[in-house]
């Protein structure tokens, strides 16, 4: 048998590729408005390892017209099902926070 350990970064790459197949979500992008917010500031993608399985953190940005209360299942049920589908471990929560709803005019044109 061969032991492997799957790296956080993998691990977040994998959430980020699972936002890539939802429309109208991505993580927060927001440019830092000063130095001291460059170190305060959380990462939009956030995996931890706990005995019960992984615990992801998501902080998003939504496009304006989207339900988020209907939204919200959608981006755990994939998040949750690529990163069981990728390293086999159980998801015990995706939480997610909406920092950000943003119109897009490209979207609504």
């Amino acid at each position: 048998m061969v032991d492997y350990e799957i790296s956080d970064h993998a691990l977040e790459a994998l959430v980020l590729h699972a936002l890539e197949g939802l429309e109208g979500v991505r993580p927060l992008e927001a440019a830092p408005r000063s130095l001291g917010e460059v170190f305060r500031r959380a990462k939009p993608v956030k995996v931890e390892r706990t005995p019960e399985g992984l615990s992801v953190d998501l902080v998003l940005s939504v496009d304006y017209g989207l339900a988020i209360p209907e939204l919200a299942p959608r981006v755990q049920k994939a998040v949750a099902e690529a990163l069981f589908l990728a390293t086999g471990e159980a998801v015990k929560a995706v939480n997610l926070t909406v920092a950000q709803v943003e119109y897009r005019k490209e979207v609504h044109a």
